[in-house]
């Protein structure tokens, strides 16, 4: 069966107290935001807000980041970020996140590698089909084959 990843998007305003002295965007604080957005996108979206998240067998951490910083971000602008689960490797979720701009252009880009832990062995595992398939939805040509 062909599925295609469930997108998550947020909108954001640069504060003063991500910047740089030039009016950039410190470089720590993007990592900062692409992981408050993807816990906000759980939260929202699959109901892994913080109380629930200690309630699951297992644990969610974020092994590896990978930032592209294509453009600068400001001070007071507004940004949106993405990001799905392009695939699960083992027991690795790699997230694709986007920073884009008002103007539609992409700002930053960042490769998230996510391990599922479990929580009675505190080791790494291989991701269970059903929380995989909540990260995708079915093709809507599959839906009607």
């Amino acid at each position: 069966m062909s599925s295609r990843p469930i997108v998550y998007e947020t909108r954001h305003r640069i504060k003063f107290s991500d910047l740089d002295p030039y009016n950039h965007m410190s470089t720590g604080r993007y990592a900062a935001y692409f992981t408050d957005h993807r816990m906000q996108s759980l939260g929202d979206n699959v109901g892994w807000n913080l109380k629930t998240l200690e309630t699951l067998p297992f644990m969610v951490w974020v092994r590896r980041m990978e930032i592209d910083f294509i453009r600068p971000v400001l001070g007071d602008q507004q940004i949106t970020i993405t990001s799905y689960v392009s695939e699960f490797r083992g027991p690795d979720g790699l997230v694709e996140c986007a920073m884009i701009d008002a103007a539609g252009k992409k700002a930053a880009r960042c490769l998230m590698v996510v391990a599922y832990v479990d929580k009675a062995t505190n080791r790494g595992a291989d991701w269970p089909s059903d929380i995989q398939a909540l990260f995708f939805e079915d093709s809507p040509d599959m839906a009607s084959a």
